[in-house]
């Protein structure tokens, strides 16, 4: 912690990947929990320190923003701020981007979020909706009355698709459950979907959809806290979303390039569709997924992202 008189100024957690290493064999090294007021030079001798302690613990490549791995909040945004935030959206103030570049830090990964008109998405979706599904696949919505048992086929589709994306380190199961534990109350069954293979062992599951309406407003108005009170006024502006939020597409391996990538997310604008919805975001994709351009080119960037890994000193 960097400490102006006797008032904290910023704070950083240093760690040391007990898993991630480099093509070299070197321990990542993470900078997390990032906050800070407006102040360069008592931020500067906090990453000073903090970079010094990881490479005399041996780290090789030094990133950040990270609060412990991909799973958690990482990455920095960097605007633009114009439009409100969006429920589970990474938030930081404008000038922490250029507190982390001072330092010698430069962008390793880039992610953006996009707006988009749902009602354009499912036009340039529908071919390849109907195709997937003539191929044998076939779509079903989640069951929140087996919330937990959803949420368990959900981790483990997970660790399959996401397992080869960079700085990827699994997590246990447990963890992952008290993850999503709280997020009941903002799903709508409609918006959260499973692709499944007729050929496929045991009927399991080869994908899914992870998207819910924008309840922004809703936790906002609950100021942090989780009493009674509080649960009320998210209940008072429950229905106050405009947008669904879709977070997360994912398609095992095996199953890629077949359409059901798109025919999920076609399902998910057509839902949303019925329900009202006209806009939608895209959210947090890495700059080159194609995923990102399910859009078919309509959106417009709402939002950019930015991982990064010190420079200085090379």
């Amino acid at each position: 912690m960097a400490l102006e008189g006797d008032r904290p100024a910023a704070r950083l957690v240093a760690r040391l990947s007990p898993s991630l290493r480099d093509d070299a064999g070197w321990a990542y090294g993470m900078l997390g929990f990032f906050e800070a007021l407006d102040r360069p030079v008592a931020v500067s001798r906090l990453f000073e320190e903090a970079i010094g302690w990881l490479r005399q613990a041996g780290a090789g490549p030094i990133v950040g923003p990270m609060d412990g791995d991909t799973w958690h909040c990482y990455r920095l945004n960097v605007g633009p701020f114009d439009d409100p935030p969006f429920l589970l959206e990474p938030y930081n103030p404008p000038y922490y981007p250029a507190l982390w570049e001072r330092q010698g830090f430069e962008v390793l990964e880039r992610y953006f979020s996009k707006e988009v008109d749902s009602e354009a998405v499912v036009r340039h979706l529908e071919e390849r909706h109907r195709a997937a599904l003539a191929a044998g696949y076939r779509l079903r919505r989640i069951d929140l009355r087996r919330f937990e048992e959803e949420l368990r086929c959900i981790y483990r589709l997970s660790i399959a698709i996401f397992s080869r994306n960079f700085l990827y380190t699994e997590i246990a199961e447990r963890e992952f459950l008290e993850l999503y534990a709280g997020s009941k109350p903002l799903l709508d069954s409609d918006l959260v979907w499973f692709a499944h293979a007729l050929q496929a062992p045991d009927n399991e599951p080869v994908g899914f959809l992870f998207s819910y309406p924008d309840r922004f407003q809703a936790v906002a108005a609950m100021r942090g806290r989780r009493d009674l009170l509080a649960k009320l006024r998210f209940l008072l502006h429950r229905h106050e979303a405009e947008a669904v939020d879709f977070k997360t597409l994912g398609v095992l391996p095996a199953h890629r390039r077949s359409g059901i990538a798109a025919a999920l997310m076609y399902q998910g604008h057509r839902k949303a569709l019925d329900k009202g919805y006209r806009l939608a975001n895209h959210c947090l994709f890495r700059e080159g997924n194609p995923s990102g351009e399910m859009d078919g080119g309509t959106g417009r960037i709402l939002r950019r992202y930015h991982l990064y890994q010190w420079r200085g000193g090379e």
